[in-house]
C-alpha cells in the first residue's frame, strides 16, 4: 500500500489526511492529444522537474554489511544490478529534469553512463557532503528541485517518483520518503538548497526537524517499494520472492546462493 500524508502532525498522531495512488500507466510523447487520452500523466506534464540525483558509494565500501554472504565482486556485482533497478525506473518519468548518478567510483560512472545516464564525478567525500557537491552543480545548471534516492531501492517504481515529484507544489516543499528503518529512502527538496543533508542512520525523523527550522511546506510519501532497501541477507532473499521480474532478482538467482540465504527471513 501506497499513501501520501500532506500533514506531518496529523500523520505522528495517526489521522493523516491520506491520498490513495491510483495505478497509473507509462508514456513516451508530451502531447495534448495523449493527455487528452489518458496515455500521460498531468503530473508529468505540470508538475516540478527536478534533477534526480542517486549517489553510489566507492565500490570497496559498499554493501560491507553483506559480506557475510557475498564476496566484493559478487557485492559489485548486486550495486549495479540494483542501481540498473532503479534507473529502469527512472528513465519511464518525463517529469524528472534529469537523471545523475553520483559516485566517486570510475567503474560505476563508467557503468551508468554505458546505461545513457549523466554522471558527476565526486572527490571522495562523505555522503553528505558529496551530495551538496552535486547540487551545487545542479543549481548551477538552473535546476528549481532535486531529488535524492539511493541506489539501493530495486523495487522502486515510476509511481512512487510521479507521485513525489507531484508533491512538489509549492515554491518551498520538502517531501520525504521514509526507509523501513527510520533512514531517508527519497527526499525532494525544492529549492535545492533549501535543507541541510543529514543522511545516515534514522535521518528520517532529523530531515523533519531540518525542514521544519525552515518553514517549508513538509509532505511524507510512505511506500512499501520504496522503504525497502537491501542492507541484510534477508533482504535479498525477500527480492527473489516479492520481485522476481527486476535485474537484482536475476542476478540473486544467478548466484545459486540459496543454501546461504535459506532461514534468513
Amino acid at each position: 500500500m501506497t499513501f501520501v500524508s500532506t500533514d506531518v502532525g496529523d500523520w505522528y498522531k495517526n489521522v493523516s489526511r491520506i491520498r490513495y495512488c491510483s495505478d497509473l500507466q507509462d508514456s513516451t510523447l508530451v502531447s495534448l492529444l495523449e493527455l487528452a487520452s489518458g496515455k500521460i500523466f498531468l503530473d508529468d506534464w505540470m508538475s516540478a522537474r527536478p534533477w534526480l540525483i542517486i549517489p553510489i558509494k566507492d565500490l570497496s565500501l559498499a554493501k560491507s554489511s553483506l559480506q557475510n554472504c557475498l564476496n566484493p565482486e559478487e557485492r559489485k556485482k548486486l550495486i549495479m544490478a540494483m542501481l540498473t533497478d532503479v534507473l529502469t525506473s527512472a528513465k519511464r518519468v518525463q517529469s524528472l529534469d534529469r537523471i545523475c548518478v553520483l559516485s566517486p567510483n570510475e567503474e560505476i560512472l563508467k557503468f551508468a553512463s554505458n546505461l545513457g545516464t549523466r554522471t558527476i564525478r565526486e572527490p571522495g567525500l562523505s555522503l553528505n557532503p558529496a551530495l551538496e557537491f552535486a547540487i551545487s552543480r545542479a543549481k548551477a545548471e538552473g535546476a528549481d528541485s532535486v531529488l535524492i534516492i539511493p541506489g539501493d531501492v530495486p523495487l522502486i517504481t515510476p509511481r512512487d517518483i510521479r507521485e513525489i515529484i507531484s508533491l512538489a507544489e509549492e515554491e518551498k516543499v520538502v517531501v520525504i520518503s521514509p526507509s523501513k528503518d527510520r533512514g531517508t529512502n527519497a527526499l525532494l527538496l525544492k529549492p535545492p538548497d533549501v535543507i541541510s543533508l543529514k543522511f545516515g542512520g534514522e535521518s528520517f525523523p532529523v530531515h523533519l526537524k531540518e525542514a521544519f527550522k525552515t518553514g517549508a511546506k513538509v509532505k511524507i510519501y510512505h511506500s512499501e517499494s520504496i522503504a525497502f532497501d537491501i542492507d541484510k541477507p534477508e533482504d535479498l532473499l525477500r527480492v527473489k520472492i516479492v520481485a522476481p521480474h527486476t535485474r537484482t532478482a536475476d542476478f540473486l538467482s544467478s548466484l545459486e546462493k540459496d543454501r546461504i540465504l535459506d532461514n534468513k527471513v
